[in-house]
Parts: C-alpha cells; sequence; structure tokens
C-alpha cells in the first residue's frame, strides 16, 4: 500500500513540477554541441520501437528525504500528455551509489518500471505471461543526494503487456533528473 501512495505522490509532484526543469538552458558549464547552442541541464530520452520520445515533464522522489529506501524516477511526454515512462526502485545492500544497476525483469518482484503510450496501454518489466526476452536494466552513472541532489544514468531493454505477450523496445535510453525531495 505505501508503493502505491508514493506512485500517486510521485505522479503528483510530476504534474506540479511540469516542465520546470528543462524550461532553461545553463550557460555556466553546461554542454555545447558543434553549432554553438547549449543543452538543457536535466533531460529524460529514450527511442521507443526506434522513435525518439523526450520526456519534457520529469521528477525524481525519494520516500524518505533523509535516508531513502525507495526512489521514483517519472519522465512524461509533458505534465498533461503521454507517454510516460515510470521507475519504482527499492534500496540494494550496495547503497545510492555510482554504478548501481538494475535489472528489471518478471524475477524481480521488487523494482520494476512501467511505460504507458499515448493509447494507454501499459507496458511492463514485470509482465504475465513472462517473455524470456523482456526487462529493462538501468545503470545510475551518478547519484549524487545531499548536495546538488540529482541522479543520471542510461537504461535500456523490453517491456510488455500483461494481456499478451506485444513488446516495446526501448534504446538510447538517458537521464540527469533532478531530485524534488
Amino acid at each position: 500500500m505505501k508503493k502505491i501512495k508514493l506512485a500517486i505522490l510521485a505522479f503528483a509532484f510530476l504534474g506540479l513540477a511540469g516542465c520546470s526543469k528543462t524550461e532553461s538552458p545553463t550557460t555556466s558549464g553546461s554542454n555545447t554541441n558543434t553549432g554553438g547552442n547549449t543543452t538543457p541541464t536535466y533531460y529524460f530520452t529514450c527511442k521507443v520501437n526506434g522513435v525518439a520520445t523526450d520526456f519534457k515533464a520529469m521528477t525524481l522522489i525519494k520516500d524518505v528525504a533523509d535516508n531513502p529506501q525507495m526512489l521514483f524516477l517519472v519522465g512524461q511526454k509533458s505534465a498533461t500528455e503521454l507517454p510516460s515512462l515510470t521507475f519504482t526502485l527499492n534500496f540494494k545492500g550496495s547503497g545510492w551509489v555510482d554504478g548501481l544497476t538494475y535489472v528489471l525483469d518478471e524475477k524481480d518482484f521488487d523494482n520494476f518500471v512501467e511505460y504507458k503510450n499515448v493509447a494507454q496501454l501499459l507496458f511492463k518489466s514485470k509482465a504475465t505471461p513472462a517473455s524470456a526476452n523482456t526487462g529493462l536494466t538501468v545503470v545510475f552513472d551518478k547519484i549524487i543526494l545531499p548536495k546538488d541532489q540529482y541522479a543520471s544514468g542510461t537504461f535500456h531493454g523490453t517491456l510488455q503487456l500483461e494481456e499478451n505477450t506485444t513488446t516495446v523496445q526501448i534504446t538510447e535510453g538517458k537521464f540527469k533528473v533532478q531530485f524534488l525531495n
């Protein structure tokens, strides 16, 4: 029940946060491309079945601000538009450290990811019936908790509908999202 409440809280924060994380690109210390344009400090993007998807509304929430046992990473096209991608991740023995890796599939009952497309179909990492080729891997390159408070990383894999074996392929996923709490 606690997980459901926290997931609802994550979506509520997402609605409040809207696009605020990418509205103003930084010029100090920001990356620049060959055209001289600056890139935003925070981002959440991937390809879904080969189509680039940029999540402008993004949030990262800890269940407990001082000693997190769970993280919720949510990206959505905008505050009011689908698609959306939601990660629910529990604390591992190694702690919230750089290089932390999750393999999210039908064998992991505590951690999962869900992708909802514009048709409101919900694809999951722990779908039933399980398919041998489903699951998603997320790797945290950086997790900065007390200072600067953000996490960045990459993700890729295949998610499946529960009703049948229809899948979506997620590739080239990357994020850098600031914690809201």
